[in-house]
């Protein structure tokens, strides 16, 4: 899997119905649509096969004002809009080009969650960044196009990442432009995986659903512990072996370590993450062991790691940057980043899941448990 950079605020667009409550104030509208046209150039591993690679496609979403809650975290990150959408991509000149027969990439059609979070206000007009997450169908794959290497199965993630500006052109209708970077992989549960990558620009018109209206503020109904606290999480996932559906490498990981508490959105915090492998790297067996950067000559691997979680309601966004104390790497990797989500049941207790990663290239994907103290 070929990933953009780490954005770890890509991921604050789930789970994001906590957002409803609204204080007692008028506003100009609850909520818009918005539709966008897109179009957008491969920017993924460089290779010479794919430079002249482009999609194009179609963004219809609902968009939610929040800008007026008095929830901490959506005060605390500017957040404007919550979005709900569905994207489609044609991807069908999105070529690999093998032993000189052209394979395309086929459509892609899923669903995205987006944070609109407000950068500059210059007038009525508006600067935003949006991280998004989703899920999306891909027509073709590995399996279909054998000899590919780009989408590793039909279900993949979408991340994106979009700067955009949006301008009224009437009381009730905006005009939204920009530009993001959007990512499609399965994060490396099958493989290979390498994923595309796009920079894509987007126009289109935004238009209010509602008029001004009163709306009653509610208090925020979860806290998380309000102090310093230490985290315990436990879980298990897997990195697909080379271009079998079922077959899996398995991996069990765990962490511990420290938050440091500053407000009801922003913790720090830093600790140690281990893996196990249940299947270790044989060089005699090369095609059958081999998993990429991951690839471990040992049972176990350490490393120290710091960070942040930003924290939603009961939704904790995660993101973590570390160095290996042992790792008997066969590409003698040093560094490793993680991102994940963690949502609460209560304030000690919940469910994870953690990304894995080595520079760009995804691991394993890590389901869980989650403790704090």
């Amino acid at each position: 899997m070929h990933v953009s950079k780490p954005v770890f605020s890509c991921f604050f667009g789930c789970f994001l119905l906590l957002s409803r409550q609204l204080p007692a104030q008028e506003t100009d509208h609850l909520n818009s649509l918005s539709i966008k046209a897109n179009y957008g150039i491969d920017v993924g591993n460089g290779s010479t096969n794919r430079f002249k690679n482009y999609i194009y496609g179609l963004h219809v979403s609902y968009d939610k004002n929040v800008e007026y809650s008095t929830h901490r975290w959506i005060n605390y990150f500017n957040v404007k809009n919550v979005s709900f959408g569905l994207l489609w991509h044609n991807m069908n000149h999105v070529f690999e080009i093998i032993d000189g027969k052209t394979y395309p990439a086929g459509q892609a059609i899923g669903v995205l969650a987006e944070l609109d979070i407000q950068l500059i206000r210059i007038g009525k007009s508006r600067i935003y960044i949006t991280p998004g997450l989703g899920g999306t169908f891909i027509t073709e794959n590995i399996f279909t196009q054998p000899q590919t290497s780009t989408i590793g199965s039909h279900f993949n993630f979408s991340i994106t990442g979009e700067l955009s500006a949006e301008m009224p052109l009437s009381s009730k209708t905006s005009l939204a432009a920009g530009v993001n970077i959007a990512h499609y992989s399965n994060g490396a549960i099958v493989v290979p995986n390498e994923g595309f990558n796009g920079l894509v620009g987007s126009l289109g018109i935004k238009t209010k659903l509602d008029k001004p209206q009163n709306i009653k503020s509610e208090p925020e109904n979860y806290h998380h512990l309000e102090r310093n606290s230490i985290e315990f999480w436990l879980g298990t996932g897997v990195r697909g072996q080379y271009r079998e559906k079922t077959a899996k490498f398995w991996r069990s990981g765990a962490y511990a370590g420290y938050n440091f508490f500053v407000n009801r959105a922003l913790s720090l915090k830093s600790g140690m993450h281990m893996v196990y492998y249940h299947s270790v790297f044989d060089p005699t067996d090369f095609d059958k062991t081999f998993q990429n950067y991951g690839s471990s000559y040992d049972r176990v691997r350490l490393g120290v790691a710091v960070g942040a979680d930003f924290t939603m309601g009961r939704l904790v966004v995660t993101g973590m940057y570390g160095k290996y104390l042992h790792y008997n790497s066969y590409h003698n990797i040093k560094w490793y980043w993680t991102y994940g989500l963690r949502y609460y049941l209560t304030p000690h207790f919940g469910l994870q899941t953690t990304h894995n990663l080595h520079m760009v290239y995804a691991d394993y994907i890590n389901w869980g448990l989650i403790f704090r103290i």
